[in-house]
Order: structure tokens, then C-alpha cells, then sequence
């Protein structure tokens, strides 16, 4: 089976067909859309009578990637549009999205985008297990030698969430994570205390159980993807030094209202 492969501004949205339909992974839908990857499974799963048909577990793409066809990708949007996503990024994603997948629908039927055989994932895989290996024998990065892989397959964006946030403190250009400004505080606080109190000082907010930057945070912050040793990737947050004195973490301890332990 054959998979075809296209670009959303810049993000990569394929494409397979299977029993005479389109359909499209769920996964790369998120990722285009800019919102927590388990949105759209959570969606279909509420309204499993309504999408009957319309998405499939196997089959397409692999066991354990869910797709979703022509059909239940315009009903998906309208139902992702209508929860009032807070993240107003995502919804002008979306947006865009809407007006531009009928010219990938177009694109796909008369066969003028790249055509990528479904087993390069299973060749990727083996890549990257390789990667480790060469890494241990000659006890290099595994993570600089697995970006490399993905790179070389293309996936940028995911060689970057291998970049680990810097330990170095005080220095320009410093991205410190939430459990290494607890660190800096020379406190016991928790990351949660950290991300609770980013939170409550307007720095960032919750969508999806994922932390997101508000218009503030991103001042001060990025979001980046980052991708677990078990190949699970989500959006976290990583912060700039400035964090520290924007928040008040950097007053002197009388001056500063710490977070509350949770």
C-alpha cells in the first residue's frame, strides 16, 4: 500500500486509500491543527455513533493509528471547531485547515503529491534502532545520532524535540524546564508547584491536559514536540531566563510569593 504525502504549512498530512475511500491519520490531523493529539480520539470516541463508518483502527495505516476518512475529517472539524478550543492559534489553524483540504482531496486524486510506501515507518524504525546501537558502541549521543535518522527521513520538527533544554543557568539563550526553575529557586518545590504558578501568574494555560503559552508566556517561552523514549510525542514548554524576574521568582524571598506546595 502506498500513502500520499503533503505539506500544511509545513506540517506533513498524508494521505491513503483503502476500499475506494481517502483517509487521513488522526495524528498528523492534531499536529497540523495544533492541539493535543488524544483531541481528536476523544471526540470520535463521544460521538462513536455518529462517526460509525467513518474511522478505522486498522487496515489503512497500522493497528495502532487511528484514521479517519473524507467524510468523518469535514465531521471531525466542524465538531473540533464547535468546542471552542481557548487556544486561539489552534482555531485559526483549523480555519485554515477548512478552506484548504479540498484542494488536498483534489491533489491526492489526480495523484500530484509524493507517494511514500507505508513500510518506510517500519524502515525508520529500524533506523533508529540502529542509531542506538552505532551510539552505544561507540558511546556517543543516542539522541544526536537518532535526530540524524529522523532527519534524514525529513522529519525535522521531530529530530528538533530531541534538543534537551540547556542545565546552564544565567546565561542568554538559556531555556530552562519547569523542574530545572524549581532547581534555580534553590527550593522543594515540584515542577507542578512551577507550572501551577506560571499558570496563576498568566503565563500559561491548560488545554487538554496540556500546558499551552498565553500571549504573555510567549514573551518568555516556546513550545516545542517532545518525543518520550517510548515514541509517545506531545507539546511541552520550555522558558527563557526572563521567566524568573517576570514572574517574581527572582525577588528577593521576602518579596516573593512562592507557589503553594500541591
Amino acid at each position: 500500500m502506498t500513502g500520499e504525502l503533503i505539506l500544511f504549512e509545513s506540517h506533513e498530512v498524508r494521505a491513503f486509500e483503502h476500499d475506494g475511500e481517502i483517509w487521513i491519520p488522526l495524528p498528523d490531523l492534531a499536529e497540523a491543527w495544533g492541539i493535543d493529539r488524544t483531541t481528536p480520539i476523544k471526540i470520535i470516541s463521544r460521538n462513536s455513533d455518529v462517526f460509525e463508518g467513518l474511522t478505522s483502527n486498522g487496515g489503512v495505516m497500522s493497528p495502532d493509528v487511528q484514521c479517519v476518512n473524507e467524510r468523518g475529517l469535514y465531521l471531525l472539524m466542524g465538531k473540533v471547531s464547535a468546542g471552542r478550543l481557548k487556544h486561539k492559534e489552534a482555531q485559526e489553524a483549523i480555519i485554515r485547515f477548512q478552506r484548504w483540504v479540498p484542494e488536498l482531496i483534489q491533489k491526492y486524486r489526480k495523484k500530484e503529491i509524493v507517494q511514500v510506501p507505508v513500510s518506510a515507518l517500519s524502515l525508520i524504525d529500524e533506523e533508529l534502532d540502529l542509531a542506538k546501537h552505532f551510539a552505544e558502541k561507540t558511546q556517543g549521543n543516542t539522541k544526536a545520532f537518532q535526530a540524524a535518522t529522523l532527519k534524514k527521513f525529513g522529519y525535522d520538527h521531530l529530530a528538533e524535540a530531541l534538543d534537551i533544554p540547556s542545565r546552564v543557568h544565567g546565561e542568554a539563550g538559556t531555556w530552562f524546564t519547569p523542574t530545572q526553575i524549581a532547581e534555580r529557586c534553590g527550593s522543594d518545590l515540584s515542577a507542578r508547584n512551577i507550572n501551577y504558578f506560571l499558570l496563576n501568574k498568566g503565563f500559561q494555560y491548560l488545554d487538554g491536559g496540556l500546558w499551552r503559552l498565553s500571549d504573555t508566556g510567549k514573551l518568555h517561552g516556546e513550545e516545542y514536540w517532545f518525543t518520550s523514549p517510548q515514541k509517545h510525542s506531545e507539546i511541552r514548554i520550555r522558558w527563557k531566563a526572563s521567566i524568573l524576574t517576570a514572574s517574581g521568582l527572582m525577588k528577593p524571598i521576602e518579596q516573593t510569593a512562592l507557589p503553594a506546595k500541591v
